[in-house]
């Protein structure tokens, strides 16, 4: 039995070696890929030995943010890079506070590789790199000393912190985060009803167009956007200003016979100008005098006078009414009133609303910025 334990304890020992020498290998394999290995050197060259990810962009103009990110990460995973933050009391408005930077076991792993004794030539390399004010100020920013701890935003914090992270590039992040925030604390939220557009715009004052900081947060799944539940479309009669989805036909034959009840039985307002061709007074036309509905009509429909009435009664009435309204209005000769008017179909404006990640976003808080 003593013989068994012992030749068990040496197999597990066996084991963990092999797993040692696994992730040291791994290791080797990660940092030696040719990004990451050049995302190495831009962290011991810079003067903190704690870049931003809007550093790290800045000093890899052929790479995008996205794929620094990604090998980050990658970094990270395997314990050769970790990720540093501000404690909350210290983060400031437009300064960073979460950066990059080696961990003991990259460290070690870079001394291993020789490369650690290249940081005098990096850094001095660093000092001759041109920068802008921005990332002057990046470079100037405070940076964590030896807080272990990772205080985490809560609530609107957590989404501008996300949204700054995002759509950093973005001009309307401002709007962005007023609109998330008002969302947030007003809680429409996934059981809300939603805003529309012009809702949200009543309560904010946009810098930039609403529809695009609308979009903005869409794309980055902080808000959805949606139809509300009910017809996809409305239909209204402009004269009642009411919503007829079910009675389209029979208002529509309504708005026909008074149109042709206005041509025929009424008179036409007309504006007659003064001798000198200013405007004059306004006076009324019977039917089939001068300028008149009918005449109009005849012209848009391209049809005889006398076919008017029977043409607008004809098949495809709503578009014939629509038409005429359109014509009749256009003209400058006539007013048309308030007697008849067009048959409008619209969609119901689409509403927003925070999604489940944006809500569990700030309720849940975030440790991530640049």
């Amino acid at each position: 039995m003593a013989h068994n334990t012992t030749h068990r304890n040496q197999h597990d020992t066996t084991d963990a070696i092999d797993s040692t020498i696994d992730n040291h290998r791994q290791r080797l394999n990660v940092v030696t890929q040719e990004t990451r290995f050049v995302l190495i050197q831009n962290i011991l060259s810079h003067p903190q030995q704690l870049p931003t990810l809007k550093e790290l962009d800045y000093v890899n103009p052929s790479k995008s943010k996205s794929t620094i990110r990604e090998h980050l990460e990658v970094l990270i995973e395997h314990g050769i890079v970790e990720e540093r933050t501000l404690s909350k009391d210290k983060r400031k408005r437009d300064l960073p506070w979460r950066f990059y930077g080696l961990t003991d076991v990259g460290r070690d792993l870079l001394e291993e590789i020789g490369l650690l004794g290249a940081e005098g030539t990096l850094q001095d390399m660093y000092v001759m790199l041109e920068t802008t004010d921005e990332i002057e100020k990046y470079v100037q920013a405070p940076r964590p000393g030896d807080e272990g701890e990772d205080n985490e935003l809560i609530g609107s914090d957590a989404l501008a912190a996300y949204i700054q992270d995002k759509k950093a590039s973005a001009h309307s992040v401002a709007d962005q985060v007023s609109v998330a925030t008002a969302l947030y604390e007003n809680r429409i939220g996934p059981e809300h009803e939603g805003l529309t557009r012009n809702e949200i715009a009543e309560r904010l004052a946009f810098e930039y167009s609403s529809r695009t900081v609308l979009n903005h947060l869409v794309d980055i799944d902080l808000l959805e956007k949606f139809q509300p539940p009910g017809p996809s479309t409305y239909v209204i009669s402009e004269r009642r200003d009411q919503i007829i989805n079910g009675e389209v036909e029979e208002t529509v034959e309504e708005e026909i016979e008074r149109l042709i009840d206005h041509m025929v039985t009424h008179m036409d307002d007309r504006i007659v100008p003064m001798d000198d061709g200013q405007p004059g007074d306004r006076v009324v036309l019977a039917d089939g005098v001068g300028r008149t509905i009918r005449s109009i009509l005849s012209e848009e429909f391209d049809i005889s006078s006398e076919r008017v009435e029977s043409y607008l009664r004809e098949e495809d009435r709503l578009e014939k009414l629509n038409q005429a309204v359109d014509a009749i209005e256009k003209s400058e000769d006539i007013d048309k009133g308030d007697d008849y008017g067009r048959i409008i179909f619209r969609n119901p404006a689409y509403r927003y609303r925070l999604t489940e990640f944006g809500m569990s976003l700030a309720e849940d808080g975030v440790s991530s910025g640049d």
